[in-house]
């Protein structure tokens, strides 16, 4: 394998899918950053996402043409991710 496929292996790395450990990252992200909106509630109107599925995402492809991304609460066949689970729990 030459070095120019190598390097674009390491840019798009999960291409069939987030594996549970990174799963539990973004989940642990969301449900701190909404931990963080409850406590300013009162500064706070809205969150709004830029999309509903991983599939539909606009982190697709960018900044590196062809990277698959997983950025939201719900993964390509709409299914709940960990991630949709941190929110509804941060609200509790």
């Amino acid at each position: 394998m030459n070095q120019r496929a190598e390097y674009a292996d390491q840019l798009n790395p999960y291409v069939g899918g987030l594996p549970d450990s990174v799963q539990t990252l973004l989940a642990d992200s969301y449900s701190k950053l909404f931990q963080l909106f409850m406590k300013y509630h009162d500064k706070i109107g809205r969150v709004t996402f830029w999309g509903v599925d991983d599939g539909q995402s606009w982190l697709n492809g960018f900044p590196v043409r062809g990277r698959t991304n997983y950025p939201l609460l719900f993964d390509r066949l709409l299914q709940a991710k960990p991630a949709f689970y941190a929110v509804i729990q941060s609200g509790k």
